[in-house]
């Protein structure tokens, strides 16, 4: 046990607040019951958690300084507290400190008592002051210690301990010597489990996507806390709901229903999380109320923040209203369905046609957080991405590759051994001469001079030659032009 440490006490009932917000009944005979995910959160600010009767204890004299001392780490315990709990009001700011954990313990439960009966709150009262009632072990032995005229620790301290331990038990002398400090404490610490796997019965059967979505909401929060722990993010996660009957109109149904959603980046925003399982819950049809909720991160990789920069946030210029690329794609997905959105897959070749494949987004794999803006354009045919020059390129013709390609390279007419499209075309760049895909077959060969070329109709476009009849675009029998547009500087 340490000479100096500082103890922070929460009730565990405004942790399981109904969701409308606000604090549970004290005066119910019932005690509420707290699932240990409730509390995650504390670990984001401190190693040292636990869980003592009905409060929840953080000791942070290790850690103070990394908040910027204690009352800086108050205030914000105090905000995640309250997110935590989702209670409002001066109930949810109810906290105790103190030197020891049973007596951080036994202040919140003066203060709890003092604050029901509308009166100020007094500041840190001594041990020696503290009632009977406000520690478990003396409280079991109050109609004794009454008799003796003890009404406070102080004067239980005060009797003779050989005495007292014969008479109620040793047990009673080494709380209150753990209570002063005296004797180290043990404690269970509170721990993340190594997979998260989070069961909710929801007391009563919800009936579509927003009771669903609305009481699904704690678990999210916990996901959180359990993924920031952890230093991990999401990228696979599975919701699966109970059916609360078992035949609807004659017909079985299956005890569990289940969806899985994925993120095309690793995240730990419950927000986008949130905007996510809204999208997928609105696409499901529900045979029966539902009665409990199943969380599970089926797949999470290690997370570390991005790196600050000092230049303006962008995302913060578009708006509120404006979506990253992959949660755009992840909305779109999730209304239309993974074969409907198609990606650009790039590839590693020369050719301009074989610079990418276009695929699904459920064969994609859009993890790497590359956007289509950041592809190279000139292997985007069909997709209005415009070309930046790089003056890093290894080969400068790299510069001149247009920002648009055909679908197919198409097939210019020769007039007096000029290509023509739309008119006759004028060489203004080149040739760039490209040697490439030998390693597929005769076929697949591409033997090209490339040219930019321009005229008044049609402006600068991109064309090549064929140096020999090798490609696939050209038939000896129906094409006898060698020249072919490919793409365009629009």
């Amino acid at each position: 046990m340490q000479a100096h440490e500082h103890w922070i006490a929460w009730p565990l009932a405004l942790l399981a607040a109904p969701q409308g917000g606000g604090a549970p009944d004290r005066k119910e005979a019932v005690p509420v019951t707290v699932p240990e995910s409730a509390c995650w959160w504390a670990l984001e600010f401190s190693p040292r958690v636990a869980v003592l009767e009905e409060a929840l204890l953080m000791e942070t004299s290790m850690v103070q300084r990394l908040w910027g001392g204690l009352q800086p780490m108050l205030e914000r315990l105090d905000q995640a507290f309250v997110q935590a709990g989702m209670a409002e009001g001066a109930a949810a700011m109810v906290r105790a400190e103190a030197d020891t954990p049973w007596l951080a313990l036994a202040r919140l439960r003066l203060t709890q008592k003092i604050q029901e009966q509308g009166r100020a709150l007094p500041a840190a009262i001594p041990a020696d002051a503290l009632p009977l009632w406000t520690l478990t072990a003396l409280q079991q032995h109050s109609a004794v210690f009454l008799r003796l005229g003890c009404r406070n620790w102080g004067q239980v301290r005060a009797l003779p301990r050989s005495g007292l331990s014969r008479r109620l038990g040793g047990k009673l002398l080494r709380v209150l010597d753990e209570a002063y400090g005296l004797l180290p404490q043990p404690m269970n610490w509170l721990q993340l489990p190594e997979q998260f796997v989070l069961r909710h019965d929801l007391g009563y059967p919800a009936r579509n996507a927003d009771a669903v979505l609305h009481l699904a909401q704690p678990m999210l929060r916990a996901l959180q806390s359990w993924l920031q722990a952890r230093h991990h993010a999401v990228l696979s996660l599975q919701l699966r709901w109970h059916h609360d009957l078992r035949r609807v109109d004659g017909q079985e149904l299956p005890a569990w229903e289940s969806l899985c959603i994925r993120t095309g980046q690793p995240t730990q925003g419950m927000e986008h999380l949130q905007r996510l399982l809204r999208e997928h819950l609105g696409q499901q049809r529900w045979l029966a109320p539902v009665d409990m909720l199943e969380l599970q991160a089926l797949e999470t990789v290690p997370w570390s923040a991005a790196p600050l920069s000092c230049l303006p946030d962008l995302a913060a210029q578009q708006g509120a209203n404006s979506l990253a690329w992959h949660e755009w794609v992840e909305r779109v997905t999730a209304r239309w369905g993974d074969e409907v959105v198609h990606m650009v897959e790039p590839h590693a070749d020369h050719r301009p046609e074989a610079m990418q494949s276009w695929k699904s987004t459920a064969q994609c794999d859009t993890r790497s957080g590359q956007q289509p803006g950041q592809q190279r354009a000139s292997a985007l045919p069909g997709a209005a991405q415009k070309n930046v020059a790089r003056r890093d390129c290894s080969d400068p013709w790299q510069a001149l590759w247009p920002p648009w390609l055909l679908q197919r390279p198409e097939a210019l007419a020769v007039q007096n051994n000029r290509p023509h499209w739309h008119g006759p075309l004028q060489l203004r760049a080149g040739p760039y001469r490209l040697e490439s895909g030998w390693w597929e077959g005769a076929q697949t060969l591409a033997v090209r001079d490339y040219f930019v070329a321009f005229n008044e109709v049609v402006g600068h476009v991109w064309i090549y030659r064929e140096r020999a009849q090798t490609g696939a675009w050209l038939s000896a029998a129906s094409h006898a032009s060698s020249w072919f547009a490919q793409g365009v500087y629009g």
